[in-house]
């Protein structure tokens, strides 16, 4: 026969965690927000400084480049060369080359406005403007270039910064009379001809010769600011 049944024994009790399976995040305190992330930086620059000496060292590259080479020879690779970069940086800051001519253009448009000055002292205003602005372009050769010869005139955008130029221009020429749109495009047109064949020439002319070629196309044009009523035929 069976002997008696045996109790049995009580089975070992888990241990209990010390931290709860589940522990509930803390909720975002009312009233308050969260701080915003530092900005990147590597070397100490942060990351958006960084890209913006990234751009204007490509901008300087190809305003070098196509001064020594013209616009057709400045190629993406030249012009990274030229500043150092990869062509990785350079779709980080340009959608493509076109983008970075207009760059350039912009940049050196306002530099060479911001040295364009009226000589001290000059009795005819309009020469003393012709002298500082011919005297400009012998004074920075490369800039000169880009801004006349490189000039491309089917680009919509590089169009409208062109006009932009040549109204500049018109009224450092002639600030009293260049007020009229046909008045201003027959100022810039003559002046910046004039130029261009100067440029091309290696500034073979001296700059006083020039400003005494410009003066009456510049004369004129100012002269006939203001268009002459038509008289009704007799």
């Amino acid at each position: 026969m069976p002997g008696p049944a045996r109790p049995l024994s009580n089975p070992p009790r888990p241990k209990e965690s010390a931290t709860p399976p589940h522990p509930e995040e803390p909720g975002p305190t009312p009233g308050v927000t969260k701080d915003a992330p530092p900005r990147r930086r590597y070397g100490g620059i942060p990351l958006d400084e960084r890209q913006a000496e990234r751009r204007d060292r490509l901008v300087r590259a190809a305003i070098n480049v196509s001064a020594r080479l013209g616009r057709e020879g400045a190629s993406v690779a030249a012009i990274c060369a030229q500043a150092g970069l990869t062509a990785r940086y350079f779709y980080e800051s340009f959608a493509n080359r076109d983008a970075l001519f207009i760059a350039a253009f912009r940049r050196v448009q306002d530099e060479l406005f911001s040295h364009m000055q009226v000589p001290t002292g000059a009795r005819d205003p309009v020469r003393g403007a012709l002298t500082g602005f011919f005297a400009t372009l012998a004074d920075h050769p490369g800039a000169a270039r880009v801004f006349l010869l490189d000039l491309d005139e089917h680009d919509p955008a590089m169009k409208e910064l062109g006009r932009a130029a040549g109204q500049r221009l018109a009224t450092f020429f002639a600030p009293g009379a260049a007020t009229h749109k046909l008045t201003q495009a027959g100022i810039a047109g003559a002046i910046v001809q004039i130029a261009k064949r100067w440029i091309e020439s290696g500034f073979a002319e001296p700059i006083e010769t020039v400003v005494t070629l410009a003066l009456p196309f510049t004369k004129a044009a100012a002269g006939s600011a203001t268009p002459a009523k038509s008289k009704a035929p007799a």
